[in-house]
C-alpha cells in the first residue's frame, strides 16, 4: 500500500534530499545538488524562501521504501504582485507510476486548498528564479548551471494527472562557430557613440554590483512572466552564488553618467563539476569540483536587464556580442543563454539573429482545483 507522509523527522527530510540519487541512478545527464545547500534549502527557521513563503514537504512510501516526493507552498511575494489565487508545488520527484504521482498531488493540492487557493501551478523548486519548471525538449545533454533536469516520463505523469500547460521558457546555444554580422558591430558602435560606459564586473566590488543589479532586475523584468522582485535575501543569495560561478569578465554593467542602466550576467558551467562531486564537497568533492572548474568551456548568460527607458538603444546586442566575442578568446565555446520566457520575442528576436539554436524548452504546469 502506498502511503503520502508529511516530511518532519530529521531522518525524513534526509530521504526527502537523497531521493533523487535513486530516480536517476543510471543517468548520464543529471548533476546531484549539493547536499550540504538542500538542507539549508529546506531549513524552515532560516531558509530564504522561508521570510517570505511557507510550504509542506511530503514522499511517497511503499513500506520503507521511498517512491516520490513533492512540495506544496505559497509565496507571499507572488501574491503580493501578482495573484493570491495560486497555491504551487516542487521538487517533485517519482518513479515512472502514475498512481504514486496521482497521490503526490492529489496531496500538494489538498494543502493549497486549505490555504484557500482555487489553482496550482508549478514546479516551483521554490521560486521562479531557482532550478523550476519541467524539461520539456533536449533531454539529450547535461542542463547548465542553475537549471533543472528530469525524466521524459514526468511529463506524462503531471498531463495525465490533469495539469496542462501554463507557459513555456526557452534555453538557446550559441557555438564559437557562429558568424557575427557586420550589422551587430555597427549597432555596438553607436551604443557606445551614445556615451555608455561598459564595465566589466570586478569582484573585490561585487556588493556594489548586485545593488546595481537587484533593481534593474527588479523593474526590467516585470513585463515577464511570473515575475516578482527579489527580496534582500534573495539577493545575499545571488552574491553568494555568484562569488562560485561568475565570470567576471564576461559580466558587463552598463553607465550613463554615473547611473547604471544595464547588465549582463554570464557564469562558468559549474555542473560537469558538480556531477563529479556527487553531492559532497568533503571529503574529496571540493578537490573534484576545484580541478574540473579548470576544464570548463561552457557559459551561461544567466540574466540580462535594461532599464525600460534605455531599451530602444541597442544594449542587448552589445552585451550578447561582447560575451560572444570576448567568450570565445578566452577559450569558451559554447554559451548558453537562459531562461528565456516565450513571449520575450524582443530578446527571442535578438538571439535568432545571431543564428542562437533554441536547443531546451522548460514547461511550467497548471491546474484549477
Amino acid at each position: 500500500m502506498i502511503d503520502i507522509r508529511p516530511v518532519s523527522l530529521k531522518k525524513e527530510l534526509r530521504q526527502f534530499i537523497t531521493l533523487p540519487w535513486k530516480i536517476y541512478k543510471d543517468d548520464p545527464y543529471w548533476v546531484p545538488p549539493l547536499i550540504a545547500d538542500q538542507y539549508k534549502l529546506f531549513d524552515k527557521k532560516n531558509g530564504t524562501f522561508f521570510s517570505f513563503g511557507q510550504a509542506e514537504l511530503f514522499m511517497a512510501f511503499d513500506g520503507k521504501e521511498p517512491l516520490g516526493r513533492i512540495t506544496a507552498h505559497i509565496d507571499f511575494q507572488y501574491e503580493k504582485y501578482r495573484d493570491d489565487r495560486s497555491g504551487r508545488f516542487g521538487f517533485f520527484e517519482c518513479v515512472n507510476d502514475q498512481y504514486v504521482a496521482d497521490l503526490l498531488f492529489d496531496r500538494a493540492e489538498e494543502w493549497v486548498r486549505a490555504k484557500g487557493k482555487k489553482r496550482i501551478e508549478g514546479p516551483y523548486n521554490f521560486t521562479l528564479y531557482d532550478a523550476s519548471g519541467v524539461l520539456y525538449e533536449g533531454f539529450d545533454s547535461m542542463p547548465v548551471v542553475l537549471l533543472t533536469y528530469n525524466p521524459q516520463y514526468y511529463n506524462d505523469l503531471l498531463v495525465n494527472g490533469g495539469f496542462e500547460k501554463a507557459i513555456d521558457w526557452y534555453a538557446f546555444m550559441v557555438r564559437d562557430t557562429v558568424e557575427l554580422r557586420p550589422s551587430f558591430k555597427r549597432i555596438r558602435e553607436r551604443v557606445l557613440q551614445q556615451g555608455i560606459r561598459i564595465e566589466r564586473l570586478d569582484m573585490k566590488k561585487l556588493d556594489a554590483a548586485v545593488q546595481y543589479i537587484g533593481p534593474i532586475f527588479n523593474e526590467g523584468w516585470m513585463d515577464n512572466w511570473g515575475h516578482v522582485p527579489f527580496t534582500d535575501g534573495q539577493l545575499r543569495d545571488l552574491r553568494q552564488e555568484l562569488k562560485y560561478v561568475v565570470e567576471p569578465n564576461l559580466t558587463y554593467l552598463a553607465f550613463l553618467q554615473d547611473e547604471c542602466i544595464g547588465f549582463s550576467l554570464s557564469a562558468k558551467d559549474a555542473n560537469p563539476a558538480l556531477k563529479k562531486a556527487n553531492g559532497r564537497l568533503f571529503p574529496f568533492g571540493l578537490l573534484r569540483i576545484m580541478l574540473e572548474m579548470r576544464k570548463i568551456k561552457r557559459l551561461r548568460t544567466i540574466a540580462m536587464g535594461v532599464l525600460k527607458e534605455h531599451r530602444h538603444r541597442g544594449l542587448d546586442t552589445l552585451f550578447y556580442l561582447n560575451t560572444i566575442e570576448e567568450g570565445i578568446q578566452m577559450g569558451y565555446r559554447e554559451s548558453e543563454c537562459s531562461m528565456i520566457v516565450e513571449t520575450n520575442q524582443s530578446m527571442i528576436a535578438a538571439l535568432e539573429r545571431l543564428d542562437a539554436e533554441r536547443y531546451k524548452t522548460y514547461r511550467f504546469y497548471q491546474k484549477e482545483l
